[in-house]
């Protein structure tokens, strides 16, 4: 387990007390009004000091080609170029977007973009990406991505970062990625605080810094992000960068949860059944385990099966548990106690906890073979993992643990590679 010297651990205990990092968000400068030689008499942007701020791509109807490998600006280049037009009025090409009326946004948004708009380039460059209206292009969407990033729109910047980070319509560059996520996070943007974190974390393209990982995991955190609040509790649970802290750890794992975050779920179960940074509640564990497990975990489907099979926190239901044990066997989630608890069972109650499985979750096809897992598309990625590995879980089925015993430390796994960050 990795320790600080006393000088950071002092510093982050002091961060433990305040567990969502505050960071005031810069403030939009206003555009500077352009100068009076930049213009000649009859020019048409002599009637706009707005228009051509920044030089737009080609015309992305006829292709455009990939963006110039260049260094993105400073903050405080970007913060004087404004975020976008006319803030006083309306967006239309933005209302005909929600409403689904995607050739029009792009005709209308087109528009806009091309007298340098970056909220307007940055829908075009959306409208690209999903190819909504137009012929999908990953080239020209990185091309829209990049001039309004330059304009100062986080979440153009959050979009090029991870473009570049996927080597989609650029050429792959983790070190290009982070500096597009340092220029959103500038603005508070909880997904790329979040994404610097990892980056942080796996130390590939910046130093390993666990604690400032733990600071951007915190900004975010605060702002809502449920990955980053998973990942804040791992780093508590680890004492990987702050101090070892099973109680913050619980308290991150909690609100992440709350929010939907699957694994945070799992995790949570698991410290409320061993008690650890939280009291002892096998009722309500086997609640958060059962949410997981509808959710389509496999890890949570295999502890609920265990719980339903003695009775741990919920009534003893045989068929129930033999049912979330065929279902779980269906992602890879193997467990011989199980097995065996399944082979004592009736052949009458064992085909009718395999008939559950065989049409679970409803509509599902009975004779599919591989797992169907209920992941929300896109959804949030898993952090990285690091130091110990999760909290040791429930005892052997069938023995009710010893409330006063201590659960056993276990052994730090390999942190894998990092997961493509969350949108």
């Amino acid at each position: 387990m990795r320790r600080l010297p006393a000088g950071l651990a002092l510093g982050a205990a002091l961060l433990a007390a305040v567990p969502a990092f505050a960071a005031s968000a810069p403030k939009p400068a206003p555009k500077p009004d352009a100068p009076a030689s930049a213009t000649k008499p009859g020019d048409p942007k002599a009637a706009d000091p707005k228009a051509q701020i920044f030089q737009p791509p080609p015309d992305p109807l006829l292709g455009v080609p990939p963006p110039d490998a260049g260094l993105l600006p400073t903050p405080d280049e970007y913060l004087r170029s404004g975020r976008g037009l006319d803030f006083d009025v309306g967006d239309p090409a933005f209302g005909a977007f929600q409403r689904g009326l995607y050739l029009t946004a792009f005709q209308l948004g087109l528009e806009r973009a091309r007298l340098g708009d970056p909220v307007s380039q940055t829908l075009v460059a959306r409208l690209y990406l999903d190819g909504l209206g137009v012929k999908q292009s990953d080239k020209a969407a990185a091309a829209w991505f990049q001039q309004a990033a330059l304009g100062g729109d986080p979440a153009a910047q959050l979009q090029l970062g991870l473009l570049y980070l996927d080597g989609r319509g650029v050429p792959k560059d983790l070190a290009k990625a982070a500096d597009a996520f340092e220029q959103a996070a500038k603005w508070d943007d909880r997904a790329a605080l979040y994404n610097l974190g990892l980056l942080y974390l796996a130390g590939e393209v910046r130093p390993r810094d666990p604690l400032k990982a733990a600071e951007y995991f915190g900004r975010a955190a605060g702002a809502g992000s449920a990955d980053a609040q998973y990942a804040l509790g791992q780093l508590y649970a680890a004492g990987d960068g702050v101090i070892l802290d099973d109680a913050i750890a619980t308290m991150w794992l909690a609100k992440a949860a709350k929010a939907g975050h699957s694994d945070a779920e799992v995790e949570y179960a698991i410290r409320l059944f061993n008690g650890i940074g939280v009291p002892r509640d096998e009722k309500e564990a086997a609640t958060w385990f059962k949410r997981a497990a509808l959710a389509g975990s496999p890890i949570a489907q295999n502890r609920y099966a265990r719980m339903l099979a003695v009775g741990a926190g919920v009534p003893q239901d045989r068929i129930e548990a033999a049912k979330w044990h065929f279902v779980a066997l269906r992602s890879g989630a193997k467990d011989e106690w199980l097995d065996d608890f399944v082979a004592r069972l009736t052949d009458a109650d064992r085909k009718t906890a395999q008939t559950e499985a065989d049409h679970w979750p409803e509509g599902r096809d009975p004779k599919a073979t591989a797992a169907q897992p209920l992941g929300k598309a896109g959804g949030p990625s898993a952090p990285v993992a690091t130091g110990r590995g999760p909290e040791p879980e429930m005892p052997a089925p069938g023995l009710k643990p010893n409330p006063g015993a201590k659960p056993a430390a276990s052994a730090a796994p390999t942190a894998p590679a990092p997961a493509r960050p969350a949108n």
